[in-house]
């Protein structure tokens, strides 16, 4: 008796733990029974569940998990970038007999991983590097349809796919540095000669205007002199002549053209 009983007890920890399994919250089970039934399609409840111990449980989280990959990239310009991604996924809670029959519980390693990164590749393949940073959220969602599609009848869900970081090596990064300081300094240049071009055009109107201004006022001189010149006639100055009172003339009667001749007297007198 006494040894009947410490038999068992020493078989008891091997049958309490090949005979019991804690399914936990968010995860769902599939029995399965080698000598009777084989794999259970109904799936099992979130609680202790008891069974034969040649028996087995085969659990699956249901909950939305998340897999990172960093993923090696050649662009569309040949430049090397690292990319890391996630991806969002679980598996389908009213498939998951398909799925163990299909796949197995390590469906991410078998199926979801080598998709993942080969869509990744392929994606941001079709990018210049320098686009990439830009173009993320669209680059994600490419991803994201694609894994979809491929993965439609592989019995699990895709929620998402973002992309983490984006690495570069350091020679790129010089590379960039060189290449944005060039266009700094070129559009420095540009900025430049517009300057000295507007400045330009600033003094040759300005120059322009003053040509003009010269002109005008030489050509009014011109009129002035032409007009000056017109009006005085030798009659004009005999008249301004006898008008100035400190001149002493003696106005003969006639003189040529019939206007009369004016002598200053002082000169007269001198002879």
């Amino acid at each position: 008796m006494n040894c009947r009983l410490f038999f068992l007890l020493l078989l008891a920890p091997f049958f309490i733990s090949n005979c019991i399994t804690i399914i936990e919250p968010g995860e769902v089970g599939l029995m399965w029974k080698p000598y009777s039934s084989g794999l259970g399609q109904k799936p099992l409840d979130s609680r202790v569940q008891f069974y034969l111990p040649w028996n087995s449980v085969y659990t699956y989280s249901i909950q939305w998990r998340s897999y990172q990959e960093k993923v090696e990239v050649l662009t569309r310009d040949d430049l090397t970038i690292i990319v890391t991604a996630q991806l969002i996924a679980r598996a389908k809670q009213n498939e998951l007999y398909e799925l163990q029959m299909e796949i197995g519980t390590d469906y991410y390693e078998k199926v979801l991983r080598p998709q993942f990164r080969t869509s990744i590749r392929n994606i941001m393949s079709a990018y210049n590097m320098v686009s990439i940073s830009k173009e993320t959220p669209n680059v994600s969602l490419q991803i994201k349809k694609i894994l979809q599609e491929k993965l439609s009848e592989k019995h699990v869900d895709i929620d998402d796919v973002i992309i983490d970081d984006v690495e570069y090596s350091p020679s790129i990064l010089r590379a960039i540095e060189t290449k944005l300081t060039k266009q700094q300094e070129q559009e420095q240049m540009k900025f430049e000669i517009n300057i000295a071009k507007r400045d330009a055009e600033i003094q040759i109107i300005s120059a322009e205007g003053k040509a003009k201004a010269i002109l005008i006022e030489a050509d009014a001189q011109a009129k002035a002199q032409k007009l000056m010149s017109e009006s005085i006639t030798p009659r004009y100055i005999q008249l301004k002549a006898v008008e100035n009172p400190n001149n002493k003339l003696i106005i003969l009667p006639s003189g040529k053209d019939g206007m009369p001749l004016m002598l200053n007297s002082d000169i007269m007198n001198n002879k």
